[in-house]
């Protein structure tokens, strides 16, 4: 017991000292600020701002009435753009978090043509299950001004929570660009500056282990890790269907970010020679999250693209905002990130036992 209290004591004696010192540097503050702007950034592009007059609507029309077709311009300015579909469950699996589903039943026509007030059937998802009665009185006025006579748009318990197969927004590739580049802009500072100043030396000729410096660089980067990540889930929170998994995703991201973080750092002396490793790498990481949920990637490259810990990052925090985690793809995912995590920080600790010597 107590050489473990020993162990966190050093840990965390290493880790306040480099949060106390990054946070007296300004260049440090600014970049916490800058970073914290980009999750702001994402959730104002990710949300419908207060200006925006475009709804769009997935119809399945039940009796082909061709009464909901193409772009729409209204009296007021707003636009209602129509995606036309056969079936329910097509209308549910193409709906995004910027579009509402309607169902048109099959005697729509006769009810319009009879002048009494119509029904519609709404659909929306999860994101939006806080805001039904003020969505049903936006599109019941909509289109009422649409059709020339009232409509009523009922939506009620008609939330659709995504499937895990199908990405309805771009929040889970957000969360971990958001997570790399406070990681990568950040963190290497905190071995970089060790080597110029050569206070690493006198690290590793004090009592602290290699575990333990290694671990108080990771607990260090943590902490500014988790003041983005709480931003980001307290901006899109309802997002959210399954809390602990998402939380989980998180803290592997975290840690994986982390660890490439030290590592990269680990590898150069300078910073010019981080920005010429950080450029690839960082295309490497990333481009493949974007291409990986495209329905006509090539499979052969679907393939590839699995094995990259990014892209099983963003997997699961998609299964974490879906309505369940296949559990052959989340065990396949976890497993490639926990690896790579191993992989990152065995790098780390290599190169500070090397320095050691």
């Amino acid at each position: 017991m107590k050489t473990l209290l020993d162990n966190l004591y050093i840990t965390w004696a290493i880790a306040s000292k480099d949060i106390v010192d990054a946070l007296k540097n300004k260049a440090t503050r600014t970049n916490i600020i800058l970073m914290m702007a980009m999750v702001v950034f994402f959730y104002w592009i990710s949300t419908v701002r207060p200006w925006d007059k475009c709804i769009e609507v997935v119809v399945y029309d039940q009796g082909d009435s061709g009464l909901f077709e193409g772009t729409i311009e209204l009296s007021d300015g707003y636009e209602i753009r129509h995606i036309e579909v056969s079936s329910l469950g097509q209308m549910q699996r193409n709906m995004r978090h910027e579009h509402c589903g309607l169902v048109v039943p099959a005697d729509f026509e006769q009810t319009l043509a009879s002048g009494d007030e119509t029904t519609l059937t709404g659909h929306i998802l999860w994101a939006w299950r806080g805001k039904v009665a003020e969505l049903e009185t936006l599109y019941s006025a909509k289109f009422s001004e649409l059709l020339g006579q009232p409509v009523r748009v009922e939506i009620g318990e008609n939330i659709v929570v995504p499937s895990p197969d199908i990405e309805t927004t771009m929040v889970n590739q957000h969360i971990l660009l958001v997570t790399l580049f406070v990681a990568i802009t950040l963190i290497p500072a905190l071995m970089l500056e060790e080597k110029l100043t050569k206070t690493m030396d006198a690290l590793l000729v004090s009592p602290a282990s290699t575990g333990q410096v290694v671990m108080g660089k990771a607990l260090a980067g943590l902490f500014y890790v988790v003041l983005t990540g709480g931003l980001f889930f307290a901006l899109n929170w309802i997002y959210i269907t399954n809390w602990g998994l998402a939380l989980l995703a998180f803290l592997l991201c975290a840690t994986f970010s982390i660890g490439l973080a030290l590592a990269v750092s680990s590898l150069v002396q300078t910073q010019q020679q981080m920005a010429l490793l950080l450029a690839p790498l960082m295309i490497l990481l990333i481009v493949p999250t974007v291409f990986a949920g495209m329905p006509h990637l090539a499979p052969s490259l679907k393939a590839i693209f699995a094995w990259i810990p990014t892209t099983a990052l963003v997997e699961v925090f998609q299964f974490a905002m879906s309505s369940h985690a296949p559990a052959d793809r989340l065990v396949f995912d976890l497993a490639i990130i926990l690896v790579s995590i191993a992989l990152v920080f065995t790098v780390v600790v290599w190169k500070v036992r090397r320095a050691d010597r």
